[in-house]
């Protein structure tokens, strides 16, 4: 990428953060099981069909912990959409699986909201998911690894109780299914380093740009499937077909995709969670 482009993508991403307010809550006075959000664009919410007032309306015991725009470094609700690196713009998955946890559980959820487009374990525009990649310009896994220990301190006793993971279609016409294998690991390894052997939940990328998409779709994809063969308290969960935003922009799961992919994952999470009886 060349300066002035470099530059160009700098100033736009200055201006994105500063956008946007989230809803004011009321502290609850209880710990929050916290969620992160980790990944690419399908993590950001790049759903179209956002329902403000019906199925995208707040959840009363779900908050997220902002990490942009002008509730920066606040609790505020946690209903798409969501304030990731830069704020989002559409439907994500994580809402709807944190809802179903504050449900199933009685407790107060955190969402760490911590995704952004076109990122990728090989370096883009200077930005890398590489725990390993001490060259980028922006380590996004640190930063989130920064978000997470930040959010865990809001109140006293919250506790990190699942990270959900979707990414890959930025790395698949740049890295092999072997370099790729071995940079999630990495991935997985070094936040339980962090955090502890907590539950991660990978969402698969949408079925039906894996198989209209280039070949290495198929070959990302079975990486992604063999994460639990390789790390335990690990799920992989499959992707609904069918409900993507366009004939042109497949590579996306709409609202109503994203919505569904939030329960399956929660499902995939509740057969391996302590939290879930």
């Amino acid at each position: 990428m060349g300066l002035r482009q470099d530059l160009t993508v700098r100033a736009k991403d200055v201006v994105k953060r500063r956008l946007g307010r989230g809803i004011a809550v009321g502290a609850f006075g209880e710990p929050y099981l916290v969620v992160a959000v980790l990944g690419q664009s399908n993590a950001h919410g790049a759903g179209l069909g956002l329902e403000r007032q019906g199925l995208d309306a707040p959840h009363p015991r779900v908050h997220q912990w902002a990490a942009s725009g002008r509730s920066k470094n606040t609790i505020v609700a946690g209903s798409n959409p969501l304030f990731h690196e830069v704020p989002s713009k559409a439907v994500g998955f994580a809402p709807t699986f944190a809802a179903r946890l504050a449900d199933t559980t009685g407790r107060p959820v955190l969402i760490v909201p911590y995704a952004r487009g076109d990122s990728g374990f090989a370096r883009i525009h200077g930005i890398s998911w590489d725990p390993a990649d001490t060259g980028a310009r922006v380590n996004l896994f640190w930063a989130a690894v920064d978000r997470i220990r930040t959010g865990l301190a809001t109140t006293p006793g919250n506790e990190l109780a699942a990270v959900l993971w979707h990414q890959g279609e930025s790395d698949v016409p740049l890295l092999t299914g072997p370099v790729y294998a071995e940079k999630l690991d990495s991935l997985i390894d070094t936040l339980r380093a962090e955090f502890g052997e907590v539950p991660f939940v990978l969402g698969q990328m949408v079925p039906d740009e894996i198989e209209s998409g280039e070949p290495n779709y198929a070959v990302i994809d079975a990486v992604h499937a063999d994460t639990p063969r390789r790390r335990t308290n690990v799920a992989y969960v499959p992707g609904p077909k069918g409900l993507y935003n366009s004939d042109t922009e497949k590579i996306h799961y709409n609202a109503v995709g994203q919505r569904e992919l939030g329960h399956r994952m929660w499902t995939a999470f509740a057969r391996m969670s302590s939290h879930v009886e």
